[in-house]
């Protein structure tokens, strides 16, 4: 059969998750296991050629096979159905952020001097970290099946033995003369998955934030300090600083970015382990994210950003056209002219919109009374707020409430 559009999918998905994926097939000029140069680091006469065609002609048919190498790495292989020398190789990444004691152990293992320990730790910098393995599976499995034909056409199988020339994993290690370059690399990729992250953020693309959050993990920072929650502290006030200027760079109002930065510079202080710091700076990401998606001015005329700036300020203030227009220093009718042709509602149904949301907010995330929360709204008369709800909602806010309790 044809699978070459499900296999370009996968391999999309997975490029998109910065997990390494190749196609091993003959004559394997090109084949390559990616280690992120540990092999060639510890083994420079490595003969991957000779290697990956043994490996090739050792796997079976519709069997997928979960594996760990020497060096903790994981990866999934499977045998793709065009000859009997085509693998899917995907990986290595890692199921959990490295910790510096095994890789201490590790380096120990591997005859690694004290001097040379930077550069092999910086081989592990780069894998990627899935938090969140069951997508992953998942996704395989999906493609599996649409190549075998069914979910029980192939089988899932450990493999603990995908270790190249573990004969000679004893071997000295031997300075790189292009460790140098190799640091370069990294940091330069560092660099560019943070840029890469902020620019998702500065557009508040949601969406594609849930994509690259595997990117936010404290392995891929650098420990200056001997407390390592101190120095992932000092990462996550970096970030927070970043974050900030990319919800800046979204157009969102200072006013608005100051709340969350100052909240989240708070927060850090709080933190007690690395794995609440990794939490925090996601959190962090999706809620300047969400600040862009929902408050950004991009677009906008000075007159309608300074009337949007008020609404947004306070939704339990009068917020009538006249009043916002006295704000803003200009004529009410010509305010309602220009953000209707601007924003594509009057004046009073965008004010309405976003009362309903904050309503919708509140009795998702208080055990305030309807009452009270028609006042946070902005309307005091609960009669008149039970029917602004009912209408854009479709349900009373009563209704509404039971049915979240439920």
């Amino acid at each position: 059969m044809n699978f070459q559009s499900e296999l370009t999918f996968m391999m999309n998905v997975l490029e998109n998750m910065h997990i390494p994926v190749s196609i091993l097939e003959e004559p394997f000029e090109n084949a390559h296991i990616h280690d992120f140069g540990i092999r060639k680091i510890l083994h420079p006469d490595i003969d991957y050629v000779k290697y990956i065609k043994h490996f090739c002609s050792s796997c079976h048919s519709h069997v997928i096979y979960k594996a760990h190498d020497e060096f903790l790495f994981q990866y999934m292989i499977l045998k793709l159905p065009k000859d009997d020398l085509s693998c899917l190789l995907i990986g290595p990444y890692t199921l959990t952020a490295w910790d510096e004691n095994i890789l201490l152990n590790k380096a120990q293992d591997f005859h690694i001097s004290p001097d040379n320990y930077l550069q092999f730790r910086e081989c592990y910098t780069h894998v990627p970290l899935v938090t969140d393995s069951s997508f992953l599976f998942t996704l395989i499995n999906t493609f599996a099946t649409q190549i075998w034909g069914s979910i029980n056409a192939f089988t899932m199988e450990e493999l603990t033995n995908f270790q190249p020339f573990q004969e000679e994993t004893k071997q000295e290690f031997a300075y790189d003369s292009n460790s140098l370059l190799s640091s370069m690399n990294y940091i330069e990729q560092k660099f560019h998955a943070e840029a890469e992250m902020m620019q998702i953020v500065s557009h508040g693309q949601l969406h594609k934030l849930e994509m690259y959050s595997h990117l936010i993990h404290l392995q891929n920072t650098e420990n200056r300090l001997g407390d390592r929650v101190r120095n992932a502290k000092n990462y996550a006030i970096i970030m927070n600083t970043l974050l900030r200027k990319a919800a800046e760079t979204g157009a969102v109002h200072p006013i608005h970015i100051d709340r969350v930065s100052s909240d989240f510079a708070k927060k850090i202080e709080l933190q007690t382990s690395e794995a609440s710091i990794t939490s925090l700076i996601r959190d962090m990401a999706r809620k300047y994210t969400l600040l862009v998606k929902n408050h950004s001015l991009q677009g906008y005329s000075n007159l309608v950003r300074k009337a949007l700036i008020h609404i947004d300020l306070d939704l339990s203030a009068d917020l009538t056209l006249s009043t916002i227009a006295h704000l803003v220093d200009v004529n009410p009718s010509y305010l309602s002219t220009v953000f209707k042709k601007e924003t594509g509602q009057t004046l009073t149904e965008y004010v309405t919109c976003k009362r309903m949301e904050h309503a919708i907010f509140l009795l998702n995330s208080t055990e305030l009374q309807i009452q009270t929360i028609a006042q946070y709204c902005g309307i005091p008369d609960v009669c008149y707020f039970t029917k602004t709800f009912k209408k854009h909602v479709g349900k009373s806010p009563t209704e509404y409430k039971n049915n979240i309790m439920k």
